[in-house]
């Protein structure tokens, strides 16, 4: 028998070192307790100052100890449930897991029919829904856009009522305020089979994001109070840029990161101990040439993983960023870019990557990128679940079974293994060249599209519940009672 034997699972990669990201967090415990943060919320403040915090005017100073015993309280591990319990579909939170799935609220989307950017209207929350359910390694859905078509303060409830019945993976939802995120919760519970039972089966998640430097605004702390009342699985997440909201250094924008996302934490789980909490940071560049926020530049990837160790350091699940181009098309720059952050994302264990499909520097939604990255993420998969080294598969009966001058192809050992041990693309294309022609001669470009035109006129996600039908029915209808006199 072996004694002391150590196994590596998969590939594994570490950015930093413990003193570095001790010195991290020191960091940000020393920024927020003698920098602080502006909170424009007064029952925020009001709850902040009871559970221990320094406030002044709307400045508040959270000490050391409560960062830490919040910390504490949020769990590393949980589940998010498929709406119809379907357990392939789940989300396992937790060390050594990483999921992917889109991102939401660009004003442009690219057509499928036409291949043209355009404002992004109701029914491309539908399609992105339904494909998102049937690509393999797409977890959870977002939109990639905002609805154009409705009353713009209705955006967030017409967008979940679109994907919520198009798809059965998890969702991430976001929403203006108080109003809409109730619309959601609403759809959502109907599912679940009330509160309660959607408390203990949690089918999405609410997405909230501050504002970089140190504001945590009224609207995302009135949603953060709503989550945590509701008991919803809950991201706060600022999205800083370097040199422009945040300090031009990598370790100097996930400090402040950091530390605009745990004030978050410290109010959640203050009103809510033990809510899930997902650390947040969409970290990324400022080009100083072009002036956009870079969602294709390697700082990206890097500040992303710096990030990304900081949260696991501190015990708390994060909320990443990959599979995202500066692109305006579908295109190599578009491949090179999302492959590689898609590569790092499941190196660092990034617990959710979002903006899978985001393009244009995230101006535009793409679900044609989504559909490229998705194959994309399942060859990052194989690599990452690393090499199994045991009895079986070091396979020395097997060579002596073959032998010299022998061959493997019949063998039962292959048989046996070469379906799990492979990994078999959807899209790239391996045929020998004369096949390839035969087939048209198609670039991956064609061959994307066209997958993505064949889901929207095939798949068929599973049904939500009659009485849910009823409840997206009635909240719609109430959500334009709310708006009839701002038209």
């Amino acid at each position: 028998m072996r004694t002391n034997y150590q196994i590596n699972s998969g590939v594994r990669f570490r950015m930093l070192s413990k003193d570095q990201l001790q010195a991290l967090f020191d960091g940000v415990l020393h920024v927020l307790e003698y920098t602080g943060l502006d909170v424009y919320h007064d029952e925020a403040r009001d709850i902040l100052q009871k559970a221990g915090a320094w406030v002044d005017d709307i400045r508040v100073r959270i000490p050391s100890y409560l960062v830490s015993r919040s910390l504490e309280m949020a769990p590393r591990s949980f589940t998010i449930f498929a709406r119809d319990g379907n357990p392939r579909h789940d989300i396992h939170i937790g060390p050594g897991l990483a999921y992917f799935g889109p991102g939401p609220t660009p004003p442009n989307f690219i057509d499928i029919e036409t291949l043209e950017r355009r404002p992004f209207t109701r029914s491309d929350a539908r399609i992105v829904a339904q494909v998102v359910d049937a690509l393999p390694n797409i977890d959870f859905c977002e939109s990639l856009g905002t609805i154009s078509d409705v009353h713009v303060d209705l955006a967030a409830s017409y967008e979940f009522a679109e994907m919520f019945p198009n798809t059965s993976k998890p969702i991430v939802a976001w929403s203006y305020g108080w109003d809409d995120s109730a619309d959601i919760h609403k759809i959502a519970v109907a599912e679940a089979g009330g509160q309660e039972a959607f408390e203990k089966r949690p089918n999405y998640i609410h997405y909230c994001e501050p504002l970089s430097p140190l504001v945590s605004t009224f609207e995302a702390l009135d949603k953060l109070i709503f989550a945590a009342r509701h008991r919803v699985p809950l991201i706060f997440t600022p999205c800083s840029i370097a040199g422009g909201t945040a300090p031009v250094t990598a370790a100097g924008i996930i400090t402040q990161a950091a530390a605009e996302s745990w004030m978050g934490c410290v109010l959640a789980q203050t009103i809510r101990p033990g809510l899930p909490f997902f650390m947040g940071g969409v970290l990324s560049v400022m080009d100083m040439k072009a002036m956009i926020y870079s969602y294709g530049a390697p700082e990206l990837s890097l500040m992303m993983a710096g990030i990304t160790e900081l949260a696991h350091y501190a015990g708390v699940p994060l909320w990443q960023t990959g599979g995202c181009t500066d692109s305006k098309t579908l295109d190599e720059q578009a491949a090179i870019e999302g492959s590689l952050s898609c590569f790092f994302s499941a190196l660092t264990e990034g617990d959710l990557c979002h903006d899978v499909g985001y393009t244009e520097s995230g101006i535009t939604g793409s679900i044609l990128q989504t559909a490229m990255m998705d194959e994309a993420i399942g060859y990052c998969r194989r690599i990452t679940r690393g090499i199994e080294v045991n009895e079986d598969t070091l396979a020395t009966e097997v060579i002596q079974r073959v032998g010299p001058n022998g061959h493997y192809l019949y063998d039962k050992h292959t048989r046996s293994h070469f379906k799990t041990e492979y990994w078999y693309p959807n899209l790239c294309d391996r045929r020998s060249f004369e096949e390839w022609q035969k087939k048209g001669s198609m670039p991956m470009r064609e061959r994307v599209i066209a997958r993505v035109r064949d889901i929207v006129a095939t798949h068929q996600p599973s049904a939500v519940k009659p009485e849910t039908e009823k409840v997206i029915t009635q909240v719609l209808k109430a959500a334009e009672e709310r708006v009839k006199d701002k038209r």
